[in-house]
Order: C-alpha cells, then sequence, then structure tokens
C-alpha cells in the first residue's frame, strides 16, 4: 500500500480481493465524504480518471479501479460484463456504503449491470456514452467494432511479440486517427495520452476477443430498468458514438425518469477530449452535487 500526500490531498494505492483475482485501486479524498467509484473503458485503466479525481477530492472520497485484464490488476480467464460486474461489486463491498458510480463505455454498461439489479452500495450512475445496446447483433454490427477491435488486438499481440517499449505504445495510441480529424494526439493532454499507451501497454490482448461481437455484453439487457438515478451523456453520433440516438426511446421508455444529454463536437472518450471537458465537467459537478447530499 502506498500513501502520497500533496497539501491535505492523499491518495492511497491498494488491492481489492475478488476471489482469486488481485484487483488494483486507488482511494482519494476524504474519510467520510460522499463516496464515488469511478470505472474506466476497455481500452483503459483506472489513471484516465486523474483529472475527474483531482477535480473533486477534496469534496468526495473518489476510488478508482482497474477491471480485471487491465493496468495493474490481475488477468482473468473471462471478460464478459458479468465478470466486470464481480470486480466493480468487490469495490463497492470495499467502500460498505452507497456510492455514486461515474463510468464510462464498457465501465458504464459495467455499472448499469449492477445498478438493475438491488443493491445497497449503488447509490446513483452517471454514463459517458455506454455502448448500451452492443449485445445485440443488429447495434454491433453497425458499429464496426468487430474489425477494428480486431485490429486493436493484433496489434497488442504484436508489440508484445517484439518487446515495445513505452515509446511504441504512446505512437501508436497518439498516432491512431480521430474521428474530430487529425490524430488522436492533436485531441488530448500529453498525460491522457501517456494513461492511453500504458494501459494499452498492460492490457492482456484477450480482453478484445469477446469484444470482437456481441459476447461481452450478451448478459446485459438494455430494456431493463435501472434501480437508481441516473444520468447517460452520449457523445455526438457523427464521430463515432457508443449510444446512438436511435437508442434513445428505448432507454427513456425504461427509464423515463433518467436524464440524457449529447455532447456536441464530443468523440467516444468525451472525459479524456480537451475541447469536451468543460461541458462533461459541468453535467458530472451537477449530477454528483445533486445525489451527493
Amino acid at each position: 500500500m502506498r500513501k502520497q500526500c500533496a497539501s491535505e490531498n492523499v491518495v492511497t494505492d491498494l488491492t481489492i480481493k475478488n476471489g482469486d483475482l488481485d484487483l488494483a485501486a486507488s482511494v482519494y479524498g476524504p474519510e467520510g465524504a460522499p463516496a464515488v467509484l469511478c470505472l474506466h473503458g476497455i481500452a483503459g485503466s483506472r489513471d484516465t480518471w486523474e483529472e475527474t479525481v483531482r477535480r473533486y477530492e477534496d469534496r468526495f472520497q473518489v476510488c478508482t479501479l482497474d477491471f480485471r485484464g487491465h493496468g495493474h490488476s490481475d488477468r482473468a480467464n473471462s471478460y464478459l460484463v458479468e465478470d466486470y460486474a464481480t470486480d466493480a461489486a468487490a469495490a463497492l463491498d470495499f467502500i460498505r456504503r452507497p456510492t455514486i458510480i461515474v463510468s464510462h463505455s464498457l465501465g458504464a454498461v459495467t455499472g448499469a449491470f449492477l445498478a438493475q439489479q438491488p443493491n445497497a452500495y449503488v447509490k446513483a450512475l452517471f454514463m459517458e456514452d455506454p455502448p448500451y445496446f452492443f449485445g445485440e447483433a443488429a447495434a454491433f454490427a453497425k458499429s464496426g467494432n468487430d474489425k477494428r477491435f480486431n485490429a486493436v488486438q493484433q496489434m497488442l499481440v504484436a508489440m508484445r511479440e517484439k518487446g515495445a517499449g513505452l515509446g511504441e505504445y504512446i505512437e501508436a495510441a497518439g498516432g491512431a486517427p480521430a474521428p474530430q480529424g487529425g490524430i488522436q494526439a492533436d485531441h488530448v493532454s500529453s498525460r491522457h495520452l501517456l494513461s492511453a499507451a500504458s494501459a494499452l501497454m498492460r492490457q492482456d490482448p484477450d480482453c478484445w476477443t469477446p469484444a470482437k461481437s456481441t459476447a461481452v455484453f450478451e448478459s446485459f439487457k438494455g430494456d431493463g430498468p435501472l434501480k437508481v438515478p441516473a444520468m447517460l451523456v452520449r457523445a455526438d453520433p457523427k464521430l463515432g458514438a457508443g449510444f446512438a440516438p436511435e437508442h434513445e426511446a428505448r432507454f427513456a421508455a425504461a427509464n423515463p425518469a433518467a436524464k440524457v444529454e449529447m455532447i456536441k463536437d464530443a468523440p467516444h472518450r468525451i472525459h479524456a477530449t480537451t475541447s469536451c471537458q468543460p461541458k462533461f465537467f459541468e453535467l458530472l459537478d451537477a449530477f454528483l452535487t445533486e445525489f451527493a447530499k
């Protein structure tokens, strides 16, 4: 366990057990403050939330988690949404009090999977561009993720085989085409670029196998109601959004009280995109303020 102190801010790195798996996590902020759990997407790790935790650590106790096969957590034999949900549930059991989940992509569907079930530790759910209906063949086929994710997996396998260094992962992450135009490095900070590269460098390539089809999300039912207050922030559909506009009516039918907002000109990784961060944090600020009471 490691503690760092900067002024009054403290971060503690620790290990959370989920059966035989060791999961890496970090906890920021004062003991007893309203609890937040941040869940990353399939290509990320817990340090993608660095700017988020620094924004809120004076008012909240924020826990960030590396899912199985990601970051500093153990690799596993299965990478389905129900498996990731057990990782998140283990983190909630560690926190042991009602918690606001802040989540992106895979992490958002994982949070929704938990929020569809009775769980005293899930207080509210903030979702960033979840691929909410990608367990269905038609929605997944439209995404084009089968080819895209297969290419990522093949790249990771090849980089492992040649023993690529961090610099090569930074080039791969930063040099990837951006849906806004140019490359990813044009649209994210140097810290976010390093975070993305580090996440790829540490990730188990097998995480991508079920994600190349509907398999990863097949046990999640998008038409099921959430049992807690929720907000869904979606990306701009012209920039590769995970949550499609045609799915908003289905989501609203199951969750009439939930709020849905689209951020114009936002790609899938909204929180990491420099131009989108002001609006993203405006929405997250309001959500956390409402449900921290």
